[in-house]
């Protein structure tokens, strides 16, 4: 199978730890192709159905489309790297706008200001 960055398949994440999320779900590949065909794993970001507001850059909405059955939060801030074992079906794919939306928020979460507002906005909530 050829797998391509902004492509969103399905993922095994169990056995989960901690505050991992879990279960079989979608996932958007992050990684070129070049490390796609060469390597044995992918780096991909976990999607859920589990909408929450306001929450860039740790997550993004994206519209349901596709095998994708619903609108979902592309979990930026849990970005894994799986063996392809782990791998499904694709089911849908990003736009390249919308990957490069996805690319600019994983940047943004290495910025110390984002940190700090997130611990504030968690404290005024």
């Amino acid at each position: 199978m050829d797998y391509k960055r902004g492509d969103i398949v399905i993922v095994n994440l169990n056995p989960k730890k901690g505050h991992e999320v879990g279960k079989i779900r979608p996932a958007v590949i992050i990684s070129n192709e070049d490390e796609n065909a060469i390597l044995d794993t992918l780096i991909l970001m976990p999607l859920s159905s589990d909408l929450i507001d306001d929450m860039e850059p740790y997550r993004m909405r994206i519209p349901k489309r596709d095998k994708l059955k619903q609108d979902s939060d592309i979990l930026i801030n849990q970005i894994r790297t799986l063996s392809k074992q782990r791998i499904g079906e694709k089911i849908a794919s990003l736009t390249e706008a919308e990957y490069t939306l996805v690319i600019g928020a994983l940047c943004k979460n290495f910025l110390p200001s984002h940190a700090g507002a997130m611990k504030a906005k968690q404290a005024n909530s």
